[in-house]
């Protein structure tokens, strides 16, 4: 099965990007490139690679933010407030690039393949074929990711070629993993309230990926949260 040549997180395609701007340097003249397109690229690696830094430092300091306040202001517990979370500090920004980086990098790169001196080396070595990936359900595994959002555990993966998912979950009361739901989207929010008496828990999610109506490949990754009452 033949895929794009770009990765689809954001963390991969700042690899990506990194790689391809890297390299374009050597084929500049065979390609007819200037020097200031290819440094072109070369800026746009590194805003990217900046903001979506800072975008994920920010992002855990709003959560880790966001938790204090709602406890701060409504807990029914009458606990120590923890330490506050400390602003993330990255450095400076790089030089200022335009919006759209991937769109015009599409444009560059349907330049490239049309071009006469293109090889297929060149394209591998840039990383702008599209690799052939054989599709074996037995190796199919969700990748879990997990943060709280709105006090709530929410738990998000790449669906893939699946059909669907089902989401297990341990809530630490001695019954192991259950069903948690069955779903076709990509993500999950648990909206279960904490058990009477708790201020928090500890509670387990693993996923398997459906195809038609059966689970086919491997579970993933067992994550852990802990969930504290509002």
């Amino acid at each position: 099965m033949s895929t794009s040549y770009l990765p689809t997180s954001d963390t991969d395609r700042v690899v990506w990007l990194n790689n391809f701007s890297n390299r374009l340097g050597q084929y500049r003249q065979a390609l007819g490139m200037t020097t200031a397109e290819v440094n072109s690229y070369v800026a746009d690696a590194a805003m990217l690679a900046y903001v979506i830094q800072l975008y994920d430092a920010s992002s855990q300091y709003t959560q880790a933010l966001s938790s204090i306040k709602r406890n701060l202001r409504s807990s029914s517990q009458q606990v120590a407030m923890p330490s506050l979370p400390v602003l993330p500090n990255i450095g400076s920004a790089p030089a200022s690039v335009n919006s759209g980086i991937f769109n015009r990098l599409s444009q560059l790169v349907a330049r490239i393949k049309v071009h006469a001196a293109y090889t297929t080396a060149m394209g591998q070595d840039l990383g702008i074929i599209a690799p052939v990936v054989p599709f074996d359900p037995n190796t199919m595994q969700p990748n879990l990711s997990i943060r709280l959002e709105s006090g709530y555990p929410k738990i998000k993966w790449n669906k893939g070629m699946a059909d669907g998912t089902k989401i297990y979950v341990d809530r630490n009361d001695n019954l192991g993993f259950v069903l948690l739901k069955q779903t076709v989207k990509n993500t999950l929010l648990d909206t279960q309230a904490l058990p009477p008496n708790t201020y928090s828990v500890t509670w387990a999610y693993k996923a398997r990926f459906m195809l038609d109506d059966d689970e086919v490949g491997l579970f993933s990754q067992t994550l852990s949260i802990n969930v504290i009452r509002a």
